[in-house]
């Protein structure tokens, strides 16, 4: 299964071993597009090969008794996952392991019951300090069967934003089936413990002859249990300040979370340098509190069709891929690439990444992102506990010689501020990073081509 970002493995059993990545033919991707993906909710009876695989996020999986998770490029996360890590003395990465996964309910999925001839919804209930896969053990007690009566199966050209937020505020779940939802209004979620499910790809993007929008998607304040999965959602030429908002504040305590589940954003790559940019403010933005995030890939285009030529020149604007204000915010295999400003923000307060995966912008300039001081993953100052768990910023400049300052910016002493096995590395262009995490750690550049600098620990004592 030799992938990267956007093609997650889930609740699947593999009888054999799951291996990441391999010979695909020759060239440049002899050994595959592998440069990070996720899996979850799966049991490999083989172990799994990373290879050559840069990052990869496991989050509750299971081996067999024999097997063994091995080998990847620099960076593994194993999230409340079962079996052994076996190292290599001469392996340049490092593994991070979670024994339990917080706070999690699987994503939704359908079923068909062949005794009623009926399809069902199937919404996991919230699972705390879970170890292993789901389904093995599951029963109904740990999972609500909702009756397709309830449910709307949106069709692309039929479902306008319009026909779906009616069907939400009758207190329906939705199911967007393959296809593309050109939208000029944004899809409004209003009511507690709604789904919205795509299949196949499903792409929600804002219409060519849309105003600008606030948002493409957006989540009401104060709601609970909200489920939004398996999207992707793309700006329009109109622009928005977020393709996906969750809330406007996050006053009030939400005993039961929203999740995102496989969202992946894309600003760009789908057209040629002939036809208008496309752009929005920033990706993801999460007001509200107790919001957890379950593969989230957030995409500026380093390329576009139909030739695979590079973006140039800042084209394609978008300055954020995440922006956190709410508390208790969790990410489980976040992805942010190439947006022109600061790829993720954190403001809100106890907030956790468990996986980071970051590349910086192929195409900026000293003036407009080194010298404005950007970085990969960005804490504010007054924030006064986060955690990050095994996160990485690559350094990728291919059109100018720009000096980034630090793949990492967060407070200093300060004992809530917990960042374990985070690092940088030189792809190739010009230029690089000056340091990890501030002013600390070295500089990667082409003198270090493909080697990882780690700062393995920064719990900073209270001064």
């Amino acid at each position: 299964y030799f992938v990267s970002q956007a093609s997650p493995l889930r609740k699947v059993h593999i009888r054999g071993q799951l291996r990441l990545s391999g010979a695909v033919g020759g060239g440049i991707f002899e050994w595959g597009y592998t440069s990070g993906g996720f899996t979850a909710d799966s049991k490999i009876d083989g172990g799994i090969e990373f290879g050559s695989q840069q990052q990869y996020c496991t989050r509750n999986c299971e081996i067999g008794d024999d097997a063994l998770y091995q080998h990847g490029a620099w960076s593994n996360v194993l999230i409340g996952s079962k079996g052994v890590y076996k190292s290599e003395p001469q392996e340049m990465g490092k593994q991070t392991i979670i024994e339990s996964t917080e706070r999690i309910a699987e994503k939704p999925y359908i079923v068909y019951d062949e005794s009623e001839s009926k399809y069902y919804l199937m919404i996991p209930r919230v699972q705390v300090a879970k170890q292993g896969i789901s389904w093995e053990t599951c029963c109904s007690d740990h999972v609500d069967k909702v009756d397709f009566e309830n449910v709307y199966v949106a069709e692309e050209g039929i479902s306008t934003a319009a026909v779906i937020n009616a069907k939400l505020d009758e207190g329906k779940h939705v199911i967007l089936t393959p296809g593309i939802y050109k939208i000029s209004e944004p899809i409004v979620v209003g009511k507690s413990n709604a789904v919205i499910l795509g299949l196949g790809m499903a792409t929600v993007q804002q219409a060519d002859d849309a105003s600008f929008m606030d948002s493409l998607i957006f989540v009401k304040d104060d709601l609970q249990g909200v489920r939004i999965a398996g999207l992707m959602v793309q700006g329009g030429e109109a622009g928005s300040n977020a393709l996906i908002q969750w809330g406007t504040h996050c006053r009030q305590v939400v005993q039961h979370p929203g999740f995102l589940y496989d969202i992946f954003c894309r600003i760009g790559g789908d057209r040629d340098a002939s036809m208008p940019e496309v752009k929005t403010n920033k990706m993801v933005l999460i007001n509200s509190s107790n919001v957890i995030g379950d593969n989230l890939w957030l995409w500026r285009a380093d390329h576009e069709l139909p030739k695979n030529v590079g973006v140039t020149d800042s084209r394609h604007k978008v300055f954020n891929a995440l922006e956190v204000n709410g508390d208790d915010v969790i990410m489980y295999g976040l992805f942010a690439e190439h947006t022109l400003g600061n790829q993720t923000v954190w403001n809100g307060e106890n907030g956790k990444t468990f996986f980071y995966q970051c590349e910086l912008p192929y195409d900026v300039k000293q003036q407009n992102f080194g010298d404005q001081g950007y970085a990969g993953y960005v804490v504010a100052e007054h924030v006064q506990t986060h955690t990050l768990r095994g996160g990485g910023v690559y350094s990728y400049f291919r059109d100018h010689e720009v000096h980034c300052h630090c793949g990492f910016r967060a407070p200093e002493c300060r004992s809530g501020i917990n960042l374990l096995n985070i690092f940088t590395v030189y792809l190739n262009g010009n230029g690089g990073i000056n340091h990890v995490l501030n002013l600390q750690g070295d500089k990667c550049s082409s003198e270090t081509q493909g080697v990882p600098h780690f700062l393995s620990y920064f719990p900073m004592a209270q001064a």
